[in-house]
């Protein structure tokens, strides 16, 4: 009987052992698979990490875009409000403009004016000089040319001091026209 009860035990250890073996392999597979899941891990950490920081840094990217757009778009509302009120300096300017352009044109004539009447005061004092030649003597001739003479030389003298006063005013009108055009040409530069 003992020899019967040594071979149930060996059977029984031999499919202990082939347990054992088969145990080990699983073991060794699943100790494989843990390494692999650990390496799988790792670089998937890595992964992470390096998604992470390219988040981070796109993040700090999208701050500074959001940052230069706002700063683009106060320039751009400052130079909206330059322009208007640039166009609004234009409209004033050309305002002026016309208003000295009717200022001169009403001089130029009031000047015509006061030459036609200069000129008709001078044609009826030489035809009461004409008059008066036959009334008064030859001997009183030159006194009296002379002093229409002086009236004369007066009143162009007067005539020449408006010229030039109107001369001196229609250069001040164009300094005012270049000044505006400058000013326009040096907004539009900036």
């Amino acid at each position: 009987m003992k020899e019967g009860g040594l071979e149930d035990v060996e059977p029984k250890v031999e499919q202990l052992m082939n347990k054992l073996k088969k145990l080990q392999q699983g073991k060794r597979a699943i100790e494989e698979e843990v390494k692999e899941a650990q390496s799988l891990r790792d670089s998937l950490q890595e992964e992470l990490d390096a998604l992470q920081t390219e988040a981070y840094r796109l993040e700090g990217v999208h701050k500074e875009k959001e940052e230069s757009y706002m700063v683009l778009q106060f320039q751009c509302e400052e130079m909206e409000q330059d322009s208007t009120r640039q166009q609004q300096l234009n409209r004033k300017s050309e305002d002026l403009i016309e208003q000295y352009r009717c200022q001169i044109q009403e001089t130029k004539l009031k000047h015509r004016k006061h030459r036609m009447k200069f000129e008709n005061q001078l044609q009826q004092l030489i035809g009461q000089h004409k008059n008066l030649h036959s009334v008064f003597s030859p001997d009183r001739l030159p006194a009296e040319i002379e002093s229409v003479e002086n009236a004369k030389s007066q009143l162009l003298k007067a005539e020449q001091l408006k010229l030039s006063q109107l001369c001196h005013l229609e250069e001040a009108l164009d300094e005012a026209r270049r000044q505006t055009s400058t000013d326009t040409t040096d907004k539009h530069t900036d």
